[in-house]
């Protein structure tokens, strides 16, 4: 066993000074870029390339103007190399950039969701709990039916504070109205006799003790006082 992890030892020891021991995975140096940083830095490449594009189609319209043409015919097609080659570069990072924003947008709407859920649940609980506070169905049911009991109640004991026990024994309602009737049929009569009676104060009313009298009425008492008679003549003397 001894000679053969010697062996082993020595080969490991000589494949490491042949290739170099395993570097250490480096470490993190900060926080890792989110999507929205990728996209803004694509953002700021776009009108890098942008603005290089523009130059060179610059730089061509010079280099073609009617003097120069002929001459300067290698730098526009250097140019147009150099322009076509940003083309390339701008298009796909357009499609990277697309990528990263379908992304994000799909890591926003899951952020959405999740806090749906959870404000879902959460109002699940809530709501449980506050009906588990009411007893359920049956302790309802009970007190809908004491609310009506007690409505029953309430009624039965109006209708015995209404009911009349001052009237003497042997009156009824049938009587009352068998009275009302024969009363209005004998003033009818009286009316189509011509037979008119002033109505009386009943005796077990107070006077009008605040009547006005006519015009030109003259009291009782003061006509009396004053030696007035009845049919408003002065009395005559001797």
């Amino acid at each position: 066993g001894g000679p053969q992890s010697a062996g082993s030892s020595a080969r490991v020891g000589a494949m490491k000074r042949l290739f170099g021991a395993p570097k250490a995975a480096p470490a993190a140096s900060g926080p890792r870029p989110s999507l929205s940083d990728a996209s803004a830095k694509m953002d700021s490449r776009l009108q890098d390339l942008e603005g290089k594009i523009a130059k060179c189609e610059e730089d061509i319209r010079h280099y073609m103007e009617p003097a120069r043409a002929a001459k300067n015919k290698p730098l526009v097609l250097q140019t147009m190399k150099r322009k076509k080659m940003y083309e390339q570069q701008r298009d796909q990072l357009l499609g990277t950039q697309f990528n990263i924003d379908s992304l994000a947008g799909a890591q926003e709407q899951a952020e959405v969701t999740v806090l749906s859920v959870e404000a879902m649940k959460a109002g699940h609980a809530d709501l449980k709990g506050r009906y588990s506070q009411l007893g359920g169905i049956g302790d309802i049911e009970r007190l809908m039916d004491s609310m009506a009991d007690l409505a029953d109640e309430v009624s039965e004991i109006n209708e015995s504070l209404s009911a009349s026990y001052i009237v003497p024994d042997g009156f009824d309602e049938a009587s009352c109205e068998a009275d009302f009737a024969a009363l209005e049929e004998e003033m009818k009569m009286e009316v189509l006799a011509g037979i008119h009676r002033p109505a009386a104060t009943p005796a077990y009313l107070p006077a009008a003790s605040g009547a006005i009298a006519a015009p030109g009425a003259v009291p009782a008492d003061a006509g009396a006082a004053a030696g007035v008679s009845g049919d408003g003549a002065l009395p005559s003397r001797g």
